[in-house]
């Protein structure tokens, strides 16, 4: 029997379930979300696309694989639209702005967010340490109708925040954090919704409880963790019938256009083309993708080179052998 992965290593700690929805097309594109995989339906476009807004970042945490080895870029608006109009064409439903770097760094953010959601997609975020997010950005998300945002930040205080997140300033954040709340307050309305989630660091492992109550006292409205103590990248082959949900649900697009079926495959091992030549479609549909599903179906995703060394999936798959146990 095929185990469909979900990603067990995230946890909701309290608040509020950031994807409560009444509307309708909402409620049809979490259904989806679930389905797809579970049934390895295709459906004729991806649900959700990754654009990647920058690669790079103005911090250095510890614990993140983007100090060293990538190389720095920005997307261009021309881009962003390219990919958004098709979406729009054929259904998409959300994008996030970010996958290695700080979206907050490229200073047409909020024109990305802005034209998506002019084009009628519904679910539109992105994920920040919040450094940059000064009032003037704020206001301009605010105005843009993004619909959530997650903001990383390890720990509730400032000796333990600093120390993972290097270049970083703990009270700069906290008081970012707060105004975007208290702006959203001031104008009577429940968007962006404000996720706070942080990388389960030893410091935190018995100080959950406090974590999330500073932040729910803070306004937040989720409280999440992220449990990556078993996510490094694995040399070894790891057989187990195993399928990632990521190839029914969406796709990643880099800050140079360049196509990849998930958004781990950080060396671009799957690469699909560039957007510049091949639509999200194409991408979609290629026979090289299908081919790596038929994998993941038959127990073969060991076979994958982009997916035998995933940390995701060898935190999964290790996971489910314990517990078999």
């Amino acid at each position: 029997m095929i185990k469909i992965g979900v990603n067990t290593n995230f946890h909701v700690l309290g608040g509020k379930n950031i994807f409560e929805n009444k509307d309708e097309r909402f409620k049809e594109y979490r259904l989806k979300w679930l389905k797809c995989p579970e049934k390895f339906t295709v459906p004729d476009f991806p649900l959700f696309i990754d654009i990647e807004s920058t690669s790079t970042c103005n911090l250095r945490c510890s614990f993140c694989y983007n100090r060293e080895r990538i190389k720095g870029g920005f997307i261009k608006f021309d881009l962003v639209k390219k990919i958004i109009d098709e979406g729009a064409d054929n259904g998409l439903y959300g994008v996030k702005f970010n996958f290695r770097g700080e979206p907050l760094l490229h200073p047409e953010i909020h024109k990305f967010v802005k034209y998506a959601k002019d084009k009628g997609l519904i679910d539109v975020y992105f994920n920040t340490h919040g450094l940059k997010l000064n009032e003037e950005k704020a206001l301009k998300l605010i105005d843009a109708k993004l619909d959530r945002i997650t903001i990383s930040f390890e720990g509730y205080t400032k000796d333990v925040y600093e120390k993972y997140r290097v270049g970083s300033d703990f009270n700069k954040v906290v008081k970012n954090v707060e105004r975007l709340i208290q702006l959203r307050k001031k104008m009577g309305i429940d968007y962006p919704k404000v996720r706070v989630q942080t990388v389960l660091v030893p410091e935190l492992i018995n100080h959950l409880k406090e974590y999330k109550n500073f932040w729910l006292a803070k306004g937040a409205d989720e409280v999440a963790y992220l449990d990556y103590k078993e996510m490094k990248e694995h040399k070894e082959d790891i057989v187990y019938s195993w399928a990632c949900p990521q190839l029914w649900q969406r796709m990643c697009v880099w800050w140079d256009g360049t196509i990849i079926p998930c958004n781990h495959d950080d060396r671009a091992l799957l690469s699909l083309g560039n957007i510049e030549s091949v639509s999200i479609k194409d991408a979609w549909k290629a026979e090289r993708l299908n081919k790596v599903r038929e994998l993941h179906k038959n127990g073969d995703s060991h076979l994958v080179e982009g997916c035998n060394g995933c940390f995701l999936r060898d935190s999964e798959i290790r996971k489910s052998m314990e517990e078999e146990k």
